[in-house]
């Protein structure tokens, strides 16, 4: 009987999948394809394992969902975590989720080509003047790793009076003062959260 090359589980008739150098089973398949959304016909094993293991590595199971805004982020305020859930319509390629500690973002803010400031920006959109932004995204640092996560909310150049831009404003303003809200908390003596 066939087993899968990667961890060795017995393979069956319609639970196979081929890749270059053999079979793995629908479980591997999954973590090496990032949830059926590549193709692995031509990765050998080496590239395989090198997927299956950075997938294992980016899942948490103290992941609960306690809130969302969009597709962009999802929160979950009882293990203080965030998750950028990456999916193909928001990033424009297929990536993995990431997972963040509350407490180690710091720095959010709205950025906004050309730079304007967001009241005035949203006072255009609301009155429908003209005008065109070529990117909108919500920006935050993550202390430990020093590294800047950028949650891209627009990508392209956009009319500032399109319905497409002023909900894509909102869904910045919002993520923006959700981030704020979360990280403006600190744990006190008492185990209960207080606002700073």
């Amino acid at each position: 009987m066939r087993t899968c090359d990667v961890c060795q589980k017995t393979l069956g008739v319609f639970n196979k999948f081929r890749y270059a150098d053999g079979y793995i089973c629908k479980e591997c398949y999954k973590k090496a394809s990032n949830h059926f959304a590549e193709t692995i016909v031509k990765k050998n094993l080496s590239e395989i394992k090198a997927l299956c293991e950075k997938y294992e590595e980016t899942q948490t199971d103290e992941f609960k969902i306690t809130g969302k805004i969009g597709n962009f982020l999802l929160i979950d305020e009882e293990n203080q975590k965030i998750c950028l859930p990456n999916n193909r319509m928001v990033k424009k390629e297929v990536a993995l989720p990431e997972f963040y500690a509350i407490e180690d973002i710091e720095q959010c803010k709205i950025e906004v080509d050309p730079k304007q400031p967001i009241d005035e920006l949203e006072h255009k959109a609301e009155k429908r003047q003209d005008g065109t932004v070529n990117y909108l995204k919500v920006k935050f640092w993550i202390t430990g790793s020093k590294k800047l996560v950028e949650i891209s909310l627009i990508s392209n150049p956009a009319r500032i009076k399109s319905y497409a831009f002023r909900q894509s404003l909102q869904f910045a303003k919002k993520i923006e003062q959700e981030i704020k809200r979360l990280t403006s908390y600190e744990e006190t003596e008492g185990g209960s959260h207080e606002a700073i």
